[in-house]
């Protein structure tokens, strides 16, 4: 599986001390330091550096600091773990970026679908404006702080001049639900989805909550669990920030057997992505399963283990 198999990434905490003008308990910051001394006090630290200016640009390109995550399984008090080279971090590097780029294409159909299909059964159930309703949500703080939010999405696209919002705000002074998801980001349809209370409901007494679960072969509440973890993870992939042995803040509701994987790292995401995709489309989720398989088989060094993956991860996912 590879040399870096011990899960080191520490759990961030918010400091407790206090600082004012006339003192503080915080200790100095650090000097920065040139990219040669970056890379000095790598090989200080036991790392085997075989080009030098390989190892130099990689620095220049992606930050001391950004990399420092990536080597945290390849260390042990301090140091490196003897034998470890740059080009065994680089490799870390290179396969999180294909993955992380992975995750991201796999996630945009989820998006539309989540979208589409809260939209859908909102209006039909209750009208064009019923995401402005609070009698619709169980939290009518949350849902103001919700309207808060897509209020500032839709008038930066007026700003932008986005023309189904320029059209409906021009001619109805609103944005009814259809066009007001195209504007919302996932955070916010998945915090109204989240919100939504039972009694909104069509006539025949079907929940909008349990409508929009079943176009996604979910129940509400798992649903609810699953699109509040898609968005985070999301997130993490828009700015481009490492995935790779992240301990993930967000954890989705496993369902059985895949809940015998839960935990805080990368393989629940990918169970979950497989699950909406077996459910939506199918070949799909065949193809995609090709693609990871043939990224994870161009970095054969690097271990999986960091990111929950089992040693037999291709049978949980499906994957042939």
């Amino acid at each position: 599986m590879g040399k870096n198999a011990t899960n080191s990434t520490p759990h961030a905490t918010r400091p407790t001390g206090g600082a004012n003008q006339a003192g503080s308990s915080f200790i100095p910051m650090k000097s920065p330091l040139s990219l040669r001394d970056q890379l000095s006090l790598m090989k200080g630290r036991g790392l085997l550096v075989e080009d030098e200016a390989s190892a130099l640009s990689h620095l220049a390109e992606s930050n001391y600091y950004r990399l420092r995550g990536y080597w945290l399984t390849l260390e042990s008090d301090g140091a490196f773990i003897p034998g470890t080279t740059f080009d065994d971090i680089w490799e870390i590097y290179l396969l999180d970026a294909e993955l992380r780029d992975w995750v991201w294409r796999a996630l945009a159909p989820i998006e539309v679908k989540a979208r589409t299909s809260f939209a859908y059964h909102m209006s039909m159930a209750l009208g064009p404006l019923a995401h402005e309703d609070s009698n619709n949500f169980l939290s009518s703080k949350s849902h103001a702080r919700s309207m808060g939010n897509f209020k500032r999405e839709r008038d930066r696209a007026l700003d932008d001049g986005v023309p189904c919002v320029v059209h409906n705000m021009g001619k109805y002074g609103d944005l009814p639900i259809w066009a007001a998801v195209e504007v919302m980001s996932m955070g916010t349809v998945s915090q109204l989805y989240g919100n939504l209370a039972d009694s909104a409901a069509y006539p025949n007494g079907t929940s909008v909550r349990a409508a929009v679960a079943r176009d996604f072969g979910a129940k509400p509440f798992i649903l609810r669990s699953w699109l509040r973890h898609l968005t985070y993870v999301r997130n993490i992939c828009a700015h481009h920030s490492r995935l790779f042995n992240r301990v993930m803040t967000t954890r989705p509701t496993m369902i059985s057997p895949d809940s015998a994987y839960k935990g805080d790292k990368q393989f629940p995401t990918l169970l979950v992505i497989r699950r909406i995709y077996e459910s939506s489309w199918p070949q799909r989720w065949d193809d995609l399963g090709t693609e990871l398989s043939a990224i994870v088989g161009r970095h054969p060094g690097v271990s999986l283990a960091p990111m929950g993956f089992p040693i037999d991860w291709k049978r949980p996912l499906r994957i042939r």
